[in-house]
C-alpha cells in the first residue's frame, strides 16, 4: 500500500468521479483506476460502487476513508515537522476565517508575508460549520471562529475573546444618542444584516423567532466590511459583534439588552503537531488584539 494510491483514493471519495480524480492528481485515468483496483485487491473488498458512470462509496469505502485521511495527514505533518527542523519557514499556510474574523486578520497577514517571504498564504472565508469541517478534513490549517455551538472533540481550540453583539448606527443616525436599546424595540429599525448562512446571522435569526419578530431587512450583505461600510453612510443599522468595529470611529455601538449577547471566539487547530508557521501565526495573532 503506497501513499499516492491512498491520495488517489481519497480525491476520488471527494469528487466521486475518476476522471474527475485523476485530472486532479495529474494521473491519466486509467492509471488511477489500476491503482485503486490494486488497493482494493489488497483490502479483499470493494471500495467503490460503480454504476456506469457514476460512482459510489461502499460501506468498507467509506470505513477506509476516515483512515486513509489520517495517514495521509500523518505523513504530511511528519514532512512539515523535518521542514521545521530545518527552519525553513515555506510552503502554503491556508487560513479560514469567518466574515467577521477578515476585518482583524488582514494586518497580520500582511505583516506576516513580509516577514516569511517564502511562505504562501491562502485566506478563505466562509460560514462556522463549512469552515470547521475543512478543517477536519484536513484543506486548511487554522480556523478563526465566532461560534455558540459545541465545537468536534478532535479540533482544538484556544480562547481569544468575548465579544457582544451590538447594534450599530452611523453617528449622525438619529438613535446614536442612545447607549442601550431593547431587543424588540430593533423590529421598528430598517437593518442591514450579514447574509443567511453566517453564524452571526443565524444567532440574531434565532432570537427573532424566538421573539416572534418581524424585523425590517432592507439589505443583506456577506462582506461585513461592505456593511459597516454603508451603515456608516446611511439612516439604516446593523447588529453585529462589537469586536468587528474596531478602528470604525464614526459608528457608535449600542448595547442590547433583554437577551444574551454575549459571545466566544476561537482559534482552531487540528492534530497534535502543528505547522511551524500556524504556531507563529498564532502568537502574532492574539498579539494584535
Amino acid at each position: 500500500m503506497e501513499i499516492y494510491q491512498l491520495q488517489y483514493f481519497i480525491k476520488t471519495a471527494e469528487v466521486l468521479h475518476f476522471t474527475k480524480a485523476a485530472e486532479l492528481c495529474f494521473v491519466t485515468q486509467s492509471g488511477l483506476s489500476q491503482q485503486i483496483k490494486k488497493l482494493e485487491e489488497e483490502l479483499g473488498m470493494p471500495l467503490f460502487k460503480r454504476i456506469g458512470k457514476k460512482v459510489q462509496l461502499t460501506e468498507a469505502g467509506s470505513v477506509f476513508l476516515i483512515h486513509a485521511k489520517k495517514v495521509v495527514e500523518k505523513v504530511e505533518n511528519g514532512k512539515q515537522a523535518i521542514e521545521d527542523l530545518n527552519e525553513m519557514i515555506g510552503g502554503e499556510l491556508r487560513i479560514g476565517v469567518t466574515y467577521i474574523f477578515g476585518l482583524l486578520i488582514l494586518p497580520v497577514v500582511n505583516a506576516f508575508a513580509k516577514k516569511y517571504q517564502n511562505l504562501k498564504i491562502i485566506v478563505e472565508y466562509g460560514t462556522t460549520e463549512v469552515l470547521e469541517q475543512k478543517l477536519l478534513d484536513n484543506e486548511l490549517d487554522l480556523v478563526f471562529v465566532i461560534s455558540s455551538h459545541e465545537i468536534e472533540m478532535q479540533i482544538q481550540k484556544v480562547p481569544l475573546f468575548a465579544s457582544n453583539m451590538v447594534m450599530v448606527v452611523s453617528k449622525n443616525h438619529a438613535l446614536a444618542h442612545l447607549d442601550k436599546i431593547a431587543f424588540k424595540k430593533i423590529e421598528e429599525i430598517p437593518l442591514i444584516l450579514p447574509g443567511k448562512g453566517s453564524n452571526s446571522r443565524e444567532y440574531v435569526e434565532e432570537l427573532f423567532k424566538k421573539f416572534n419578530m418581524k424585523p425590517k431587512i432592507s439589505i443583506e450583505l456577506q462582506s461585513i466590511h461592505a456593511l459597516l461600510q454603508m451603515v456608516e453612510n446611511s439612516d439604516w443599522a446593523t447588529i453585529v459583534a462589537e469586536m468587528a468595529l474596531k478602528d470604525w470611529d464614526d459608528l457608535k455601538a449600542i448595547q442590547i439588552t433583554g437577551v444574551i449577547t454575549k459571545r466566544d471566539s476561537y482559534m482552531l487547530t487540528l492534530g497534535s503537531y502543528q505547522k511551524k508557521a500556524v504556531k507563529l501565526f498564532m502568537e502574532e495573532f492574539k498579539k494584535s488584539i
